[in-house]
């Protein structure tokens, strides 16, 4: 965005001077530290944007902004710095300090993105360091944090370090370290319950007649959370760790990575029973999140039988799946029992894309009705396309289940999912005509 936004989210931190007796501008000590793939320049005044390079001095006045895949840091004539990733626009409004007093003021306009600012210790109370976005008023003091702001204007603050204040349309409140702030435009701050939901469950992809590392296995490591962060790291029993991506499909409807965020993967192989997997949510620098650190043992109990047998009719509706049921296993799969326990699910994904089109769970029993109509999805079952919205090409149909870890046991949310791939179905959709292959 280019345009000047009318009401600001200024977090301002107190920043020490060591520029005392200097002019009143320190923007040649200003300059792009670091820069990865796509970070442009626009000076101030020129209206179009450059390439920027490393060891630009930046000054008032000047905007920059980091493409797809990019990131850039700012560091500033104190000190602090300013870490832009990737689709972030900001502009420098101020930067000053004071011949008579020392103090310093460094003044931001974040449009869009994500950032954060590590800024000095410092004692001058008259010191500034601020970053405006479309919501509010925040102050910290000697701090770090991170902001992040969508197209709406919608700004979310989290404090990774010292004392913050978020002030909105007449309203101070107060962010503990590791708490995390929403402020919607035209709205009072209002503090967030940050949560690190984690999981650990493996998965098999084959019949129950192969012993399960046969049936080509894989330990599913899910992350949902609303905290603000890049990535999660996952420390395996092993020793080994590897890093989760952002990710979403039609089973996470919810997820709209302005308020709810999921990391998901699939790491092959079998896990050890009793081994424990520690979950780790990490910020744009690779740092770890305040609050973001959780674990999950995977229990090792008996695995659920995939559905058999599992056919599909076209009908008026749609089209109905039908399967021979897995044997209920107590206390992790029954999915008929009230509270459910576990839980069927299918699922369709266009053969030319690998797209994930259709998902249905919390099935408690066959058959289910996948819809031609969306208006007969069932809430809280069925998610994604109905078969009138898919276009023409080649589907694949599948039915797994999902049993869950044992009431008292060490382990928590899914132990496994079960399907097989020979069980799969074929199917068709051409200028709206539906074909079983």
């Amino acid at each position: 965005m280019g345009r000047r936004l009318l009401s600001v989210l200024v977090l301002s931190i107190l920043v020490a001077s060591t520029l005392v007796g200097c002019g009143s501008s320190d923007s040649a000590l200003t300059i792009l530290s670091i820069t990865e793939g796509d970070v442009s320049v626009m000076k101030a005044g020129t209206g179009s944007w450059i390439e920027a390079q490393v060891g630009t001095s930046l000054e008032v006045g000047d905007s920059i902004k980091t493409g797809d895949n990019s990131s850039a840091e700012i560091t500033f004539f104190d000190g602090s710095t300013i870490e832009l990733e990737a689709g972030t626009e900001i502009e420098i409004t101020s930067l000053d300090t004071s011949a008579e007093t020392g103090s310093t003021t460094i003044t931001l306009e974040q449009m869009i993105g994500n950032t954060i600012s590590r800024v000095t210790k410092i004692l001058d109370p008259a010191s500034r360091y601020e970053v405006e976005t479309p919501a509010g008023v925040v102050a910290v003091r000697g701090s770090a944090m991170q902001v992040y702001v969508i197209e709406d204007g919608t700004t979310w603050v989290i404090s990774l370090e010292g004392d913050i204040r978020a002030v909105a349309q007449s309203v101070e409140l107060p962010i503990p370290e590791g708490g995390q702030c929403i402020i919607r435009p035209g709205e009072p701050p209002e503090l967030t319950e940050l949560y690190f939901e984690t999981d650990a469950y493996l998965a098999l992809r084959g019949p129950a007649t192969l012993p399960p590392p046969e049936r080509n296995p894989c330990v599913i490591l899910n992350i949902m959370t609303n905290v603000i962060m890049n990535s999660v790291r996952v420390d395996l029993p092993g020793g080994r760790s590897i890093i989760i991506p952002r990710y979403t499909d039609v089973f996470s409807p919810e997820v709209d990575w302005t308020t709810l965020f999921r990391f998901s993967t699939c790491e092959p192989g079998m896990p050890i029973a009793g081994g424990e997997y520690i979950f780790t949510g990490l910020d744009v620098a690779g740092q770890p999140m305040p609050g973001a650190r959780n674990s999950d043992i995977w229990v090792g109990v008996q695995a659920p039988d995939p559905p058999t047998n599992v056919r599909a009719q076209v009908t008026e509706d749609g089209i109905l799946v039908n399967w021979d049921e897995s044997p209920v296993i107590k206390g992790s799969f029954e999915p008929a029992a009230e509270p459910q326990l576990g839980f069927y699910q299918l699922g369709i994904n266009r053969v030319e894309t690998g797209e994930a089109v259709y998902g249905a769970n919390f099935i408690s029993a066959s058959p289910h009705l996948i819809p031609q109509d969306k208006a007969d999805f069932i809430e809280g079952e069925d998610w994604g396309l109905s078969l009138g919205e898919m276009e023409d090409g080649t589907y694949w149909l599948g039915a797994g289940v999902h049993s869950m870890a044992p009431e008292g046991s060490l382990g928590k949310g899914f132990e496994y999912l079960s399907s097989d791939a020979g069980e799969a179905i074929i199917l068709t959709i051409e200028d709206g005509q539906i074909t079983i292959i």
